[in-house]
């Protein structure tokens, strides 16, 4: 058999609309994708339905032995004839260790070819504004990796670097404190301006401005973690009149994309068989699998643990292996990374009560039957309630840091928090404006049974979010919840809605459509909201300039803002079933 070839393929920024037109035609060509923890999920996405997907993502201090099982990989896919696509964030040959794999490639006699990517070095300056080059204060640029600054003994010039207009540093959220220290005392002025992009173009994405000074305090202080970019110099300046610029790149769950292909027979069994993959996902999160996989585990250990049925184990660790969550090799199984950070009780970032909750909706054939013959009637009984409040609260505390990157509360005193995930809204609001007023509370826990919509203090505040309002609420409910927002509001004041509205002009996530349908089937439940709908509903009460933002996990943050010298309407009378 004639080998196949591989081709390492620069990813880009982690966009799928931030492509090369070369590197999406071989994703959507390829036989085998293997992609890493820097590639995002919409750009796998766009490959073939019946093309191999591997996950060999390195997470920061883990994994160290992958490279090696990643040479051996592309060789063993491609001499099974295969067309092999190696997609690399940003640029394959730029602190991506494409330069190893093509030295493997060619030391073993393997077709291969390289397709550049556009960097995260200057795309990720290039998205907070910040021009790395100008006319007038930068005519040099130098792009160096962070982890060779954490070493004692490395081949970095600081020297020469104090002296580079704008230096870039990729993978320094670690050694920003070091690389301050080296520079300024090497003459670097400590106020320098210093910026730190977190997630370029990706759902999460933050900015955060100092001086070389204090640029590592900030960063610590705001929790950044990787994947983030570090750029010095006065270039950052620019970032205050190039922050406007309106980026234009779709960031909805819906199909917009063009070269997304149609489903085929292979997606169409997918999706019939999903159920199954669901209560498989919901298994191993009820026995707490994920939880004993942090390192390399047999199945007969984990059954052990677990007392479980080793061969029943087996099984469905493979099938978890097939859905991209764990990986296999000669010790056993672990998670890969996604498992880690959304799967386990003890991450910061844990989304395991609300996929509990959305698995449980899977079971619901016969109540989606029910509801398609005669729907669900006001005061249908609730199902599920612990478990449903447990998945509100834990997707909205999911989205607080996103949430308060986008606010600026800093002269909104008082605020008031009203709704899921209060607590944790509470904290981080008063650790960056600890001079807040703040009052959080939850006004939507606990059974509601009959009508009338959750009070409200009657303030008045600078400041209301609300969070979580869709998911708590009958029907008629949320008007009367924004009323009663609206009249705790001071004439200059802002309210803030967490929830997973639906975009206008875009087709709305699958997984907002199918959470809500769930909702209704099993538990009833006010209507569904769109953007257009909410604005509809917030003129008439003085509020407006909205503002929307997408955050992870299909949920959206929208600001509004009182109007000067506007008073509130009389609104219209609430329609039935809304």
């Amino acid at each position: 058999m004639a080998p196949g070839k591989v081709y390492l393929v620069g990813a880009g920024p982690g966009h799928p609309e931030l492509l090369t037109l070369k590197a999406a035609a071989l994703i959507q060509s390829g036989d085998v994708i293997v992609y890493d923890r820097l590639v995002q999920e919409e750009v796998v996405a766009i490959s073939k339905p019946s093309a191999e997907r591997i996950y060999m993502g390195k997470a920061p201090g883990r994994h160290e032995s992958r490279q090696e099982e990643i040479h051996a990989l592309l060789a063993r896919k491609s001499l099974e004839g295969k067309l092999v696509v190696r997609l690399k964030g940003g640029d394959p040959f730029l602190f991506g260790r494409g330069g190893e794999e093509a030295e493997y490639l060619a030391a073993h006699g393997i077709p291969f070819e390289v397709v550049p990517g556009v960097s995260s070095a200057l795309a990720a300056p290039e998205s907070a504004g910040i021009a790395v080059t100008h006319r007038d204060i930068a005519s040099s640029v130098a792009i160096v990796t962070g982890h060779e600054s954490k070493r004692e003994t490395s081949r970095m010039d600081w020297e020469a670097l104090s002296r580079i207009d704008t230096v870039v540093f990729l993978m320094a959220v670690n050694s920003t404190g070091r690389i301050a220290k080296e520079l300024i005392a090497r003459g670097r002025s400590p106020e320098t301006p210093a910026a730190m992009i977190q997630m370029a173009y990706w759902q999460g994405e933050r900015v955060i401005c100092g001086t070389l000074a204090s640029i590592a305090g900030d960063v610590e202080r705001a929790g950044i973690e990787p994947p983030a970019t570090l750029v010095i110099g006065e270039a950052v300046k620019l970032r205050e009149k190039l922050a406007a610029s309106q980026r234009d790149l779709y960031r909805g769950g819906g199909a917009r994309m063009p070269s997304l292909p149609g489903p085929g027979p292979d997606q169409l069994l997918r999706l019939a068989i999903g159920g199954l993959g669901t209560q498989t996902l919901r298994l191993g999160l009820l026995a707490g699998v994920f939880d004993h996989l942090e390192e390399w585990q047999t199945a007969s250990s984990v059954a052990k643990s677990l007392n479980l049925n080793t061969r029943a184990v087996t099984e469905l660790l493979d099938c978890l292996r097939a859905q991209g969550l764990v990986e296999a090799g000669p010790e056993g199984y672990r998670n890969l990374e996604l498992a880690s950070r959304y799967l386990v009780d003890r991450s910061p970032q844990s989304l395991k009560a609300t996929l509990l909750y959305y698995t449980s909706l899977g079971s619901a054939s016969g109540a989606l039957c029910r509801y398609a013959l005669d729907g669900r009637q006001p005061g249908s009984p609730m199902l599920n309630h612990g478990i449903y409040e447990a998945s509100c609260e834990n997707l909205a505390q999911f989205n607080v840091p996103f949430v308060i990157d986008h606010l600026d509360l800093s002269r909104r005193s008082p605020v008031l928090i009203a709704g899921w995930g209060c607590g944790k809204y509470h904290e981080a609001v008063t650790a960056r404006w600890p001079h807040l007023t703040v009052d959080a509370r939850n006004p939507f826990a606990g059974e509601r049974n009959g009508y009338g919509a959750p009070a409200l203090p009657s303030g008045p505040f600078r400041a209301i979010l609300l969070s979580g309002v869709l998911a708590s609420c009958h029907r008629g409910e949320v008007q009367r919840v924004l009323q009663s927002a609206a009249a705790a509001l001071r004439s200059d004041g802002m309210l803030a809605l967490q929830d997973a509205f639906l975009p206008d002009s875009e087709v709305p996530a699958e997984v907002t459509m199918l959470e809500t349908l769930g909702r209704h089937v099993t538990r009833g439940g006010c209507a569904a909201w769109s953007i257009e709908r909410l604005r509809d509903t917030l003129t008439p009460l003085g509020l407006g300039a909205m503002e929307t933002h997408s955050l992870p996990a299909a949920s959206l943050l929208v600001i509004a803002r009182r109007r000067v010298g506007s008073e509130t309407q009389t609104p219209k009378p609430i329609k039935s079933g809304s």
